[in-house]
């Protein structure tokens, strides 16, 4: 039985558009069966109400040992899940994730933090949640990465890439773009099976 993996995008990224899309082909090259569900084109102010609505409709479908991919906001449902129960998850990868940046993950539960310092994007979530206009977990993720002493969450600066034959990113979807996500695509699926092969 294959992983499988649950791609969730952003607010103004929705699918027939999302950038996270371009994901799908490689990780359906490494084996993995691709869920994409859509909750459409939002603005910051619906996500209070979409995202608890969204953690809900999805739970059913999360299994033991899937993947969790979010951009953005889907990011943000990617943790009400875990928050709701989702305890049983391999792990998250988290891309310009709107997401305070102090998250707690249960037992075994891995992260890989994508993130770079021109994501301006994710700066604003962090206003936006504190006068509560957002989904309250929305955070700076995305600009500056994981902050806590998680051993199993792991920050990427792709603003400084390391290997660096990987190209520099800089901005809320810049790995999205063609150029780049040739790159970092077939980089982000080698990282999940590492995960996956360790106990």
């Amino acid at each position: 039985m294959s992983v499988h993996v649950h791609l969730v995008h952003g607010i103004l990224d929705p699918v027939g558009h999302a950038g996270l899309l371009k994901l799908v082909p490689y990780l359906q090259q490494a084996g993995f069966d691709v869920r994409v569900p859509d909750y459409g084109l939002i603005t910051a102010v619906e996500t209070r109400l979409v995202n608890p609505i969204m953690t809900r409709c999805l739970r059913p479908y999360m299994e033991p040992g899937d993947v969790y991919i979010g951009h953005s906001n889907g990011c943000a449902i990617g943790y009400d899940l875990v928050a709701s129960g989702a305890w049983d998850l391999a792990g998250l990868v988290l891309i310009n994730a709107a997401l305070k940046r102090d998250i707690k993950l249960p037992g075994r539960m891995w992260a890989d933090v994508y993130y770079n310092e021109g994501d301006d994007a994710t700066v604003a979530a962090v206003a936006a949640a504190a006068i509560g206009l957002t989904d309250p977990v929305w955070g700076s993720m995305g600009h500056g990465g994981y902050e806590g002493s998680n051993p199993l969450i792991t920050n990427i600066d792709c603003g400084h890439p390391a290997p660096t034959d990987l190209p520099a990113v800089s901005g809320h979807g810049d790995i999205f773009t063609d150029a780049k996500i040739t790159a970092w695509a077939p980089f982000i699926v080698r990282r999940i099976l590492k995960h996956l092969r360790t106990p």
